[in-house]
């Protein structure tokens, strides 16, 4: 869609920069770790009607799916494996 496209034009250079230095940072995995440690927590936002947590998660959820397909799309598996096996450095 339309909409898509545009999305994908205005945050080109933030994922490029995000591809570069990931490997270094961690940062995807990291996003990937608190969404899912957050996500127990849905079900009773839910019940509770808390939407601004809601939001939230479907906000990191999304973004988490926009960055993926950048990586997945200009990456091979080997590269992509390296954003997923960040080791801290002491």
């Amino acid at each position: 869609s339309t909409d898509l496209k545009l999305l994908e034009e205005a945050t080109i250079s933030v994922c490029k920069s995000l591809v570069e230095k990931n490997p270094r940072t961690g940062n995807l995995g990291s996003l990937i770790k608190v969404f899912l440690s957050r996500t127990k927590e849905l079900k009773i936002s839910a019940e509770c009607q808390n939407h601004l947590f809601i939001w939230q998660a479907h906000n990191a959820l999304f973004i988490i799916c926009c960055l993926l397909k950048v990586f997945i799309s200009r990456m091979s598996e080997e590269e992509l494996q390296l954003h997923f096996t960040y080791e801290e450095k002491a």
